[in-house]
């Protein structure tokens, strides 16, 4: 009896060390604290303008992604990753034809501010306009915007006359107006757009409210 009172104190013992070691050794819950995660880049085409959302006359005649073929090499080191186009027109009260590109960029954050200074001066490159900055609000700090205009006609030779019909003259050419243009260019994140009209009479602040809708619909 007084044996196996003694076994069990001593288990009652041992059994108390080693729950006492299992406790010492359990490590504490670590408290987690939630990180803010990035703002997920859509894919390009879901921030393309939609014919719905155009200005009454003008229909889209082109809407594709892009690939790497379709852009500079320029753009592909500056870290261009995808983009997405669309193209409409609209006849001109003045003749011709008004055209709208709307272009959809992804390229990292770090190296938009590079992309917008060079695809401004590109878009000025024109020696026969003479451009104007146009001031836009509500499409983030990056923004730019110009409106480009010839300062008068210019000749062009329209064709390569055949001097058997037309006798001595070899090209016919004629006093054209040049067609205006007008830019926007701005950023949201890693997306990068451009809004151009092209056509002989600008509607700049149409442009400008349709880049406002485009600025908008990025997250």
């Amino acid at each position: 009896m007084h044996l196996s009172r003694i076994l069990f104190v001593s288990l009652t013992i041992c059994a108390m060390v080693v729950c006492t070691g299992c406790t010492q050794n359990q490590a504490s819950p670590v408290p987690v604290t939630p990180g803010t995660a990035p703002v997920p880049v859509p894919p390009p085409a879901r921030l393309a303008l939609t014919q719905s959302e155009m200005p009454q006359g003008f229909t889209i005649v082109e809407s594709r992604a892009k690939i790497n073929a379709d852009v500079s090499k320029m753009a592909l080191e500056l870290g261009w990753q995808n983009g997405y186009g669309v193209r409409l027109t609209h006849p001109s009260p003045d003749g011709g034809e008004i055209e709208i590109v709307q272009s959809i960029a992804v390229y990292p954050a770090r190296t938009i501010p590079e992309v917008i200074a060079l695809a401004d001066k590109q878009g000025r490159s024109d020696g026969d306009l003479t451009y104007t900055d146009l001031p836009v609000t509500g499409l983030g700090d990056n923004a730019r915007a110009f409106f480009g205009k010839a300062g008068s006609q210019i000749l062009i030779n329209t064709a390569v006359a055949n001097p058997v019909i037309d006798g001595l003259n070899t090209n016919q050419a004629r006093a054209v107006s040049k067609n205006e243009v007008a830019e926007i260019f701005f950023s949201k994140g890693d997306t990068f757009e451009v809004f151009r009209m092209t056509g002989p009479s600008t509607d700049t602040a149409l442009l400008i409210a349709l880049a406002q809708k485009a600025y908008a619909k990025i997250p």
